[in-house]
């Protein structure tokens, strides 16, 4: 009688590997890419305002100081609008004047230039300006006069970091008014920083 042969072992099938590819994130495009700098397009009111201005001090026989702070707000990445206030000490001797107001500018970035930009600047600045009306014998009377000062310029804005930037502005005062405070050209240093970092 034939004897079958004796039933092999059966080998397992190998199972092709399963390969599970990780879930798709999708990262909203909400940074892009303008001037090799980034700007956020979902920027908020907060995010475009700007602090900053410019002070001078000097002191001695003749004392100014100048304090002119302003905050600005980024219409877009190149433009930029803002106010600010104005307050001139002035003594001399026994003199003392003090002048003191507001001012509204606007700001256009031009022509890019390394890590900066040529900047054109406008301002209009109101001022309730002290003088002397009378002075004898060492008395003196004082008047308060309010004047407008319109100032266009162009200057130099240098970025430093990612948002704040540090400005040299070079200024022509339109007012020729005998009490103008300011003479021709009219220099300026300020400084701007993100109110939001």
């Amino acid at each position: 009688m034939p004897v079958s042969p004796a039933p092999q072992p059966t080998q397992p099938v190998k199972e092709r590997p399963v390969i599970v590819s990780p879930p798709q994130v999708i990262i909203p495009d909400t940074v892009r890419k303008e001037d090799n700098r980034e700007v956020k397009e979902n920027a908020t009111f907060v995010d475009k305002l700007y602090y900053g201005g410019s002070f001078g001090l000097q002191f001695g026989t003749y004392t100014n100081i100048s304090l002119l702070p302003t905050v600005t707000y980024r219409l877009t990445d190149k433009l930029g609008i803002g106010v600010g206030g104005v307050y001139h000490f002035i003594r001399e001797g026994d003199i003392s004047l003090n002048n003191y107001g507001g001012r509204a500018l606007l700001q256009a970035e031009t022509f890019e230039i390394g890590d900066g930009a040529i900047l054109l600047h406008a301002e209009v600045e109101m001022l309730s300006l002290e003088y002397l009306s009378a002075f004898n014998a060492g008395f003196y009377e004082t008047s308060r006069k309010s004047i407008a000062l319109p100032m266009l310029g162009i200057g130099y804005r240098q970025r430093i970091g990612e948002k704040a930037s540090f400005d040299l502005l070079l200024l022509y005062n339109v007012n020729e008014d005998r009490l103008n405070p300011y003479s021709n050209p009219v220099f300026r240093a300020s400084f701007n920083l993100p109110f939001k970092r």
